[in-house]
């Protein structure tokens, strides 16, 4: 009768913690942007163009070409634009960090309960925080994740986790429906790693040379059944 028992419990492991679930904390991600990078943008020699490029006392609103009595800056190899809250030409441009997820390997409660099933894994807590945010021109971020050979936040593959703010302090963020779908397709397969890839956009106006680092902290919890 015993062994009756016990093997209609096999699934669920026999003498062992029946439980169905288990919640676990993912390893604080740590994202720094800095003019340091390879990704960084330098303004070009000729300087971007100071021009009004939008509104009532625009001189022409296209940066690239600007009037004849203004250095021309070659857009081909520098990212100029017109910047949509001073209406002047500026430096404009995307950076990204990645940091890979392994849910096994981090140390998280997930090796516990390595080998079972997972059918649904939900992010319970996400929130972020920032530094100081003066050195760096940052105008916004976004939280992107994706499978660990999607190559970068613009890949198809990659999924808009939630928009971060750039308040100092902590934040609480609440992923919509589709991103917590995109994060439980990814989690449940938990012996494959995972990206996550924060994007800033940067507004670099025209004159000014910004040096230092912006930092990011992400923190999350979930919760997997099985």
């Amino acid at each position: 009768m015993g062994f009756v028992i016990c093997l209609g419990q096999l699934l669920a492991g026999c003498g062992q913690n029946t439980s169905d679930r288990v919640d676990f904390a993912l390893r604080t991600l740590d994202f720094e942007f800095s003019s340091e990078s390879t990704q960084w943008r330098q303004a070009p020699s000729t300087a971007v163009p100071n021009m009004v490029c939008a509104g009532p006392q625009a001189l022409a609103t296209d940066c690239c070409s600007p009037p004849a009595t203004l250095p021309a800056a070659d857009c081909q190899q520098y990212p100029i634009a017109c910047d949509p809250l001073s209406n002047f030409c500026a430096l404009t441009f995307d950076m990204e960090v990645t940091k890979k997820v392994d849910l096994v390997a981090d140390g998280t409660e997930v090796g516990a309960v390595d080998g079972r099933v997972f059918t649904r894994v939900s992010l319970v807590t996400l929130s972020t925080s920032v530094g100081d945010t003066d050195d760096l021109p940052i105008r916004g971020a976004n939280l992107y994740i994706g499978p660990g050979d999607a190559g970068s936040s613009s890949s198809p593959a990659a999924t808009l986790l939630a928009p971060v703010s750039l308040t100092l302090g902590t934040t609480v963020v609440a992923p919509s429906a589709e991103a917590q779908q995109a994060f439980s397709g990814l989690a449940r397969d938990y012996r494959t790693p995972f990206s996550l890839w924060l994007a800033g956009h940067f507004v670099i106006s025209n004159g000014s040379a910004p040096a230092g680092t912006v930092t990011f902290s992400v923190k999350a919890r979930a919760e997997a059944v099985y």
